[in-house]
């Protein structure tokens, strides 16, 4: 009875053991992954000749407020007490001289001062010199005194404030400003510049008409 009893207990344990052990079915979820589109490409500015050339910011809603921003190359011999960002070129004797990019800015002084109110802006043509500032992005160093701030603006082919005076403009009697500044333009492509504020406002698209 004893030996019955202990083959019964061995059966049962070897059906026991040639049962398959219950496998853990894990739910998986197909990922797709996040495509991030960039707005602007990617523009190498290390040949600072490639942006000569004018770009023009369009106001719609006021056009008196139109900004331009004219580049040209120059070679650094002809720019007194150069300062700033270079590059090598051969010239057609075959030569080696160095090369800026350089150019004039017609803008107005709603770019630098957050706050007039009851006033319209005043107008500006000034020197611009210009420099990389990162693999997407231009520096445009302005310079202006409170001088060179008229009540009118600016527009080709007059290039500087005292063309402007001859032409029947006046000194902009409202406030004391002097402009230096560095604008950032960012590269949105060959043909479009975007120049970004540092003061809170909006950024404006400069695109090239010429």
């Amino acid at each position: 009875m004893i030996k019955v009893r202990i083959m019964i207990c061995f059966l049962f344990l070897s059906l026991c053991a040639c049962k398959e052990p219950k496998k853990e079915i894990k739910e998986t979820k197909e990922i797709t992954p996040k495509v991030v589109v960039d707005k602007v490409q990617s523009v190498n500015n290390d040949q600072l000749s490639d942006f000569i050339g004018e770009y023009e910011f369009k106001d719609p809603d006021n056009p008196k407020e139109n900004l331009l921003l004219v580049l040209k190359t120059a070679d650094i011999k002809s720019i007194a007490d150069f300062e700033g960002y270079a590059w090598e070129e051969t010239n057609e004797k075959g030569e080696i001289v160095e090369k800026t990019l350089i150019g004039l800015f017609y803008g107005n002084t709603d770019l630098f001062d957050q706050a007039r109110e009851g006033y319209g802006p005043g107008f500006f043509v000034a020197n611009a010199q210009v420099e990389p500032a990162g693999e997407n992005s231009l520096q445009v160093n302005v310079r202006a005194t409170a001088s060179d701030i008229l009540e009118n603006p600016v527009l080709p082919p007059i290039k500087s404030t005292k063309e402007a005076l001859k032409k029947g403009n006046k000194k902009w009697e409202i406030t004391e400003i002097d402009i230096f500044r560095e604008l950032i333009f960012e590269i949105k492509n060959p043909k479009e510049l975007i120049l970004k504020s540092d003061l809170g406002l909006e950024d404006k698209t400069f695109k090239k008409v010429k």
